[in-house]
């Protein structure tokens, strides 16, 4: 028994000398540290740190640029798909900036323009839901902004556009587009209504409602309103009377009794002496209006600048004007569609709005909205029309003071209580007193 003690005492002697020998030389064996838990005096630093080894150098690996897919939300009319030549236009600008941008792709996603699953009602939706699903760029309907503006789904281009950009837009797509003092879309494409009379019938076209009482008509408008609202013929007249509020007040101040009785008894009076139709209030809007003028049913009506652009072509003895109003010209509405930018990521911005700038390029946006039969919100755009035609001096002038559709909070609400009134008038149920009153209570 004492020998196998002494044994085993010399073996453990052994093992103990092995391993200090071990230690001692250094070999590469795994090292396993023992678990501490620590105490709240062992979390303070070291106030002496030991040397820190120096990592051994790595060679980079080089990586090319990641590219980035720009996604637009857009309606067909406005796409690289559609057959007429905008849409080549637009798919050549596509591939061209493409080809000087190799790092970004453009993706077009079609929607419709308006309505459930159109593009406001996506943007609406997806923003609420899921905002990492939104588009880079919008196309949409310049009355629609407002609602994205304060939904917060899109970014102010003030300081990411060109200043020669914003500077050269007619003053009517800056105004469209600008909310508390910032830009928040560019306004690409435009459209405006005018006269258009026959020349065979009348030689000189009315400036003054004094003008259109006196000439024989028959002279035809919108009158029936448009999905129960007022058309914009009478938006065009009754700011002629009474200009838009501009000191900040009450909205309710926009409709001033003496100035709306003034416009519905100048229906009235169209009416009553035959110059306007009986079943004025049967035309709701301007393409209602142009059939009828090219019927030869009128000698004078409003008309869209699109609606006369595209069968421009095939008329005979016919000129253009602008709306007559009070004590003169009438001030133009404009309409049109607008890109927006969605994207808060500036990398993607800088991509997207170096896109938007090309297809704002003077060249492009008058070659463009030629193509399409609509009007270009540069001016150095409209320079390059013809020159020689006198529609482009004309257009210019109609251009140059248009403004765009009041805004008003309770828009709805007033353009409704406006058409009630008119309908009112000439159905002969009020007085123009009694209507213009009826529609200031509705609206307060």
């Amino acid at each position: 028994m004492q020998d196998f003690q002494l044994t085993a005492l010399a073996l453990v002697a052994a093992l103990l000398f092995g391993v200090a020998i071990l230690l001692l030389t250094g070999c590469d064996l795994p090292l396993v540290r023992p678990t501490v838990v620590p105490s709240a005096t062992s979390l303070v630093p070291d106030q002496t740190p030991g040397p820190q080894p120096t990592p051994l150098p790595v060679e980079a690996t080089p990586q090319g640029p990641a590219t980035i897919t720009l996604t637009i939300w857009t309606t067909e009319a406005f796409s690289p798909t559609q057959v007429i030549t905008s849409g080549q236009i637009l798919a050549q600008q596509t591939a061209a900036f493409e080809a000087a941008h190799s790092d970004v792709r453009i993706q077009f996603i079609l929607k419709k323009p308006y309505g459930k699953g159109g593009i406001l009602d996506f943007l609406l939706t997806t923003g609420a839901v899921v905002p990492d699903l939104l588009p880079d760029l919008v196309v949409i309907d310049v009355e629609e902004l407002e609602v994205i503006v304060q939904a917060d789904l899109v970014q102010p281009l003030d300081d990411l556009l060109p200043p020669d950009v914003m500077a050269d837009l007619y003053p009517f797509a800056r105004e469209a587009c600008t909310f508390d003092g910032q830009l928040y879309g560019l306004q690409f494409q435009a459209d405006l209504d005018h006269l258009v009379y026959n020349t065979g019938k009348i030689t000189i076209p009315p400036r003054s409602w004094p003008g259109v009482l006196s000439n024989p008509g028959p002279y035809i408008f919108a009158a029936g309103g448009k999905a129960g609202l007022v058309n914009d013929a009478f938006l065009i007249q009754y700011l002629a009377v009474r200009a838009q509020p501009t000191d900040g007040g009450p909205e309710g101040s926009f409709l001033e009794a003496d100035s709306l009785a003034a416009v519905l008894q100048f229906y009235l009076d169209g009416v009553s002496r035959g110059i306007f139709p009986a079943n004025v209030l049967d035309y709701h809007t301007t393409d209602d209006c142009w059939r009828d003028y090219l019927a030869e049913q009128a000698a004078l009506t409003q008309v869209s600048a699109h609606r006369y652009l595209a069968d421009r072509g095939r008329l005979q003895s016919s000129a253009v004007a602008p709306i007559p109003a009070i004590n003169g010209p009438g001030t133009a509405i404009s309409q049109g569609w607008m890109l927006a930018l969605t994207t808060p990521d500036p990398i993607r911005q800088s991509a997207a709005v170096a896109f938007m700038v090309q297809l704002m390029a003077p060249e492009t946006n008058a070659a463009w909205n030629l193509a399409s039969g609509y009007l270009p919100t540069r001016q150095t755009a409209v320079a390059l029309w013809d020159e020689a035609d006198s529609y482009t001096g004309f257009i210019q002038q109609q251009l140059q003071t248009a403004r765009p559709r009041p805004r008003l909070s309770n828009y709805t609400e007033v353009a409704a209580a406006l058409q009630e009134a008119i309908e009112d008038v000439l159905t002969g149920d009020v007085t123009p007193e009694e209507a213009a009153a009826q529609a200031i209570e509705h609206t307060q």
